[in-house]
């Protein structure tokens, strides 16, 4: 019955569509489209995951350190990095490995924040006795989206190309950040709330 539930669990649905997208399909888009070896692009993604794991730190302490535990405004923030930096990616340079390592760097930056503190947040503003079910219901929701990235995506990037394919992922990164939004200055559960000391 909580519709900040409905809305963090419908946004990760279309921010697990372009984190798994990107994990599983850049490689082929850089060899096809942009003309690079099969060293060149898993170099490239490389990137990817080291964004990943600095994105996840830097959006856990922002969250916590500049916006007091709200993860709503870190959510929306770095949602709408992802579909800045999903039209530079889609813009890159044939051959150029360096611009697209740095893409691939803030993509995985961007998209790895909002898939951690989106399960935290739904977790967050429930009550404590349904905190776990409100996670999973999130989580199941995010990996539908996981399975959404595969056998369609693939079909569009056949049938349309790779323009249909970065189209789509920047139209789930807006539809993600418009989902987040209401949850801009939305507060964690008393039950969660940072303790204060004197």
């Amino acid at each position: 019955k909580n519709s900040f539930i409905w809305l963090l669990a419908i946004a990760y649905f279309f921010v697990y569509i372009v984190r798994v997208a990107l994990n599983d399909w850049t490689l082929l888009y850089f060899v096809e489209a942009k003309g690079f070896t099969i060293g060149m692009a898993s170099f490239c993604l490389i990137w990817f995951e080291i964004g990943g794991f600095l994105g996840s730190l830097g959006a856990g302490w922002l969250s916590d350190k500049i916006f007091s535990g709200k993860r709503g405004p870190v959510n929306v923030l770095f949602t709408l990095g992802v579909a800045i930096v999903i039209g530079l990616l889609w813009m890159v340079p044939s051959g150029n490995v360096l611009l697209a390592s740095t893409c691939m760097f803030l993509t995985g930056f961007t998209i790895f924040g909002p898939q951690m503190l989106i399960g935290m947040a739904a977790a967050e503003i429930s009550h404590k006795k349904a905190a776990g079910t409100a996670t999973g219901f999130a989580g199941w929701f995010a990996y539908f989206g996981a399975a959404s990235a595969g056998y369609p995506l693939s079909k569009i990037a056949q049938d349309i190309g790779w323009n249909g394919f970065f189209g789509t992922l920047a139209l789930c990164s807006g539809n993600a950040v418009l989902l987040l939004i209401p949850l801009w200055s939305k507060k964690v559960h008393p039950k969660y709330a940072p303790v204060k000391t004197a």
